[in-house]
């Protein structure tokens, strides 16, 4: 974690302009083509999930605005940051799910495996240090909606500055199978840009076969 000198960042004015908003959060929603994607897990035995998410986080780690946070109202900005996300039980209840990134995709696999398999053995919401972490994108799934906008449930009494990605329900439409996906980001520290720069290099990573 390295802090940001205020004094001479391009953001300062931004960072303090929007650090006052009690609702600092903006969110985009957009859809992206991942039939090429799903082909490829389909055929390669690869768990679509677990692959986009892998997608999802490799391009965060590249754009620094989806690593910076606030801790101790100053900007900082992490080196990597891992997924923190949700895992349905079989009882319908959720529990929180750290998983830790590896640029090894069959490593981050196991991860998130592992993490999931855990969560589901237990009860409860599964609140500790790794699911309170900042170095986290905080994900979550809602497989069962074609979505077109999304809020978050948010208590105001506790800072938070951490990007939050949602994905929805893949539909097939004409041939091309579309995936919505919500984007929130503190506009202290990113703007509608960096969002841009994240779903063109995540669409051009379902594209690939890497």
């Amino acid at each position: 974690m390295q802090q940001i000198d205020l004094s001479t960042w391009k953001r300062k004015e931004h960072f303090e302009f929007y650090s006052q908003f009690e609702e600092p959060f903006f969110g985009i929603v957009a859809d992206v083509d991942c039939t090429q994607a799903y082909r490829y897990v389909k055929e390669n035995g690869i768990s679509f999930y677990a692959w986009y998410m892998y997608q999802s986080l490799k391009v965060v780690n590249e754009i620094s605005e989806f690593k910076t946070r606030i801790v101790n109202s100053q900007p900082v900005v992490y080196d990597h940051v891992h997924f923190a996300g949700t895992t349905l039980r079989d009882d319908e209840t959720f529990g929180f799910t750290f998983a830790e990134y590896n640029a090894e995709f069959s490593i981050f696999e196991a991860n998130i495996k592992r993490a999931s398999e855990s969560v589901k053995k237990s009860s409860g919401l599964g609140l500790n240090e790794d699911t309170g972490r900042l170095d986290v994108i905080h994900y979550s799934t809602l497989p069962w909606v074609n979505f077109t906008g999304l809020t978050h449930a948010r208590c105001y009494k506790f800072s938070d500055s951490i990007p939050k990605i949602s994905f929805g329900k893949a539909i097939d439409d004409k041939g091309v199978l579309k995936m919505p996906i919500a984007i929130n980001g503190h506009h202290a520290l990113m703007d509608g840009l960096h969002v841009g720069y994240f779903l063109d290099k995540f669409q051009n990573l379902l594209n690939s076969k890497e």
